[in-house]
């Protein structure tokens, strides 16, 4: 599952239902009722049933809700009254965001925000402030969206609105998802489902289940998903919400995914993506096409997945999504990788890189985190000064009730000997404490030395086999400059542009490994687009003579950085020495997991040699000292005329 499937399967409609509620009946139903108080209704009362009535809509039909707003829009116009403008305004934002326009939707809410915070009503102002986290989310803005949906908590909680309150769970269980803290978003979404079971509202139970679908399928309890997922389907049928069937839909055909039931999915999937065009959000609808084309690539279906994969790219790329645009560049990678067409595979390579380093995930999720310690801490004080004021004013009571003024000497006496002891204690206690803290922090000073010196020493070594290596190419490239120097000037820019290239790529390839040296983990994932690209590169330098193939799919498995960077610089060293000197003119890589070891071959078709005249090849020593070091099992064998292969085992 990648990380842009991971990213949209939480579905965050609780907050964009602002200001309406949708009971267990059916919505037509509902509408209908709306409809006939009209007659009846002037003013302000008005422009609120209008509001109502393109709410309900929008899970059935969102030109009538567009018009019913724009209805409701002329009478609080001809009221001339910027509450009840503001009011219309969010309707306007959460309508552009279901048609997939985040930025416009965010502008409508950001006009309403001054207004409707000086009106002190806490229904309407949690509402906005979900509204405004939701957009903020999807504009990758995460610490805003928590701090947004904090306050959305906040005032749901002043106003004493179970049923928000309970919307709130549930929004911030699904920002918990996005940055995959399953406890977090397990624990919040189980609140909101109780809430909603106790006040017997059909609608929110079905998108909890929806969303609890979710949470089993991070979990890979795939079976657990499909059950919840056909419980949100069956809810969602009954109460008539026939657009947001869309949800469970992807979920099970995820789930299907999983389990490798590649048929079922793409029956979900097409359905679905029925179901969110006629509903017109383009940013589902941008996850679920992804989706399908590696549906498409996984049935070998090839043409059809590239087809529907690029004209996916154009329009998340038209509209700078980039959470799409780097889960599609991914997805035609590995397209072009299996058609193969090495050239557009590390064309969208690099842009699924660049686009994976526009994210800043890392820093919003700390973000994020730092903002629910701040409203848990700001909320805690609130409570210690509540529960203060209450024993304050019940000693004031008992004061004066039992007129204790006889005792007050003595009692003052009791409270400075004991103040005096805790005092003293206190004093002890203080000079204790700043003496093991002068040791903790010589003994961290001195751990903290130790480690960087280490540190350097491996940034040292990484940085010096990663330049060796792309001087490798640098090389080759040079020599057949000199080869075809009579072939022209066309011939030698073109190589001298290759040079450029690859010295570009040698500067990227410093900042990653300082980059992979900071890191606590690295995947294999990871380890597995690295080789990609280096596949890319070989490919490259080689005028097409060597072709590299990286097989097979790593599951989610993560490995601490030091042994990270050791195994993808022993596979780097591999391919190097085939490249040099094997003649091959095909490698592969191949990933497959073995019980709970990754095993990793690098096989060229070469002349292969005599390993025991080799043996003392300082390339060789290299690779055993990482693999000895990293706890890496290491094994080569070659065969004179045949092929040379190196097997790496590492436990993840």
């Amino acid at each position: 599952m990648t990380i842009f499937q991971k990213t949209l399967i939480p579905i965050l409609l609780f907050g964009l239902l602002s200001l309406h509620t949708v009971e267990a009946q059916d919505i037509q139903q509902a509408i209908n009722a709306l409809k006939d108080t009209l007659e009846v209704k002037e003013g302000e009362d008005r422009i609120l049933v209008l509001k109502d009535i393109a709410m309900k809509f929008r899970s059935i039909d969102m030109d009538s809700a567009r018009y019913y707003t724009k209805l409701a829009f002329n009478e609080a116009e001809a009221l001339d009254d910027d509450y009840y403008r503001a009011r219309i305004w969010i309707v306007y934002g959460i309508l552009s965001w279901d048609e997939g326009r985040p930025k416009e939707a965010l502008s409508f809410h950001l006009k309403a925000k001054p207004i409707l915070e000086n009106s002190k009503d806490y229904f309407v102002l949690g509402s906005l402030y979900t509204n405004l986290a939701n957009t903020y989310e999807a504009l990758s803005e995460f610490d805003k969206a928590v701090d947004f949906q904090f306050k959305a908590l906040e005032s749901f909680t002043e106003g004493k609105d179970t049923l928000w309150i309970a919307g709130s769970y549930l929004n911030l269980g699904n920002r918990y998802k996005l940055i995959q803290e399953p406890g977090l978003t397990m624990e919040y979404y189980l609140k909101a489902l109780d809430l909603y079971e106790r006040i017997g509202n059909n609608y929110f139970m079905a998108m909890c289940y929806n969303s609890l679908a979710v949470a089993y399928l991070e979990n890979k309890q795939y079976n657990k998903a499909i059950e919840y997922a056909k419980k949100s389907y069956d809810t969602n049928k009954d109460v008539g919400a026939i657009l947001e069937l869309a949800y469970p839909l992807t979920n099970l055909a995820l789930a299907s995914w999983a389990l490798g039931k590649y048929d079922e999915a793409e029956l979900y999937y097409i359905e679905a993506i029925a179901l969110q065009e006629k509903k017109g959000e383009r940013l589902a609808l941008i996850s679920l096409k992804n989706d399908l084309a590696n549906i498409y690539l996984n049935q070998g279906k090839m043409n059809r997945a590239e087809k529907l994969a690029l004209t996916t790219y154009r329009e998340a790329d038209s509209i700078d999504y980039l959470p799409g645009i780097d889960a599609l560049s991914k997805t035609l990678s590995l397209i072009y990788e299996e058609k193969p067409d090495f050239k557009k595979a590390y064309v969208y390579h690099q842009k699924h890189k660049a686009a994976r380093d526009s994210l800043y995930f890392t820093e919003k999720a700390k973000e994020m985190f730092n903002l629910k310690e701040k409203y848990e801490s700001e909320q805690k004080e609130n409570e210690i000064l509540r529960q203060k004021n209450e024993l304050v004013e019940g000693e004031l009571a008992l004061k004066n009730r039992n007129n204790m003024l006889m005792g007050s000497g003595a009692l003052l006496a009791i409270l400075l000997i004991v103040g005096f002891v805790i005092f003293r204690e206190q004093k002890v206690k203080a000079k204790n404490f700043a003496r093991e803290t002068a040791l903790e922090k010589a003994m961290a000073e001195a751990r903290a030395q130790e480690n960087l010196k280490e540190q350097r020493l491996r940034i040292a070594r990484d940085l010096h086999d990663n330049i060796g290596s792309q001087l490798t190419y640098l090389t080759s490239i040079t020599d057949s400059a000199k080869r075809g120097i009579d072939k022209g000037e066309v011939f030698l820019m073109e190589k001298l542009t290759q040079m450029k290239q690859f010295s570009l790529v040698t500067i990227s390839e410093l900042r990653d490994t300082i980059w992979a040296m900071n890191k606590d983990e690295i995947s294999l994932e990871d380890i597995k687009e690295r080789t990609q690209q280096l596949a890319a590169t070989v490919h490259e330098a080689t005028d097409d003579k060597v072709r590299m193939k990286v097989e097979g799919r790593p599951d989610h498995k993560v490995l601490n950085a030091f042994v990270g960077m050791n195994l993808f610089r022993i596979i780097q060293e591999s391919v190097n020495n085939a490249v040099k000197h094997s003649g091959s003119e095909q490698i592969q890589v191949r990933f497959t997991d073995i019980d709970k070891k990754v095993q990793i071959e690098i096989e060229d078709f070469g002349q292969g040699f005599d390993t025991l005249q080799s043996s003392n090849g300082n390339g060789l020593q290299i690779m055993k000292n990482r693999a000895e070091k990293a706890g890496i099992d290491f094994k080569q064998e070659s065969i004179i005329g045949k092929s040379t292969k190196v097997t790496l085992q590492v436990k993840a």
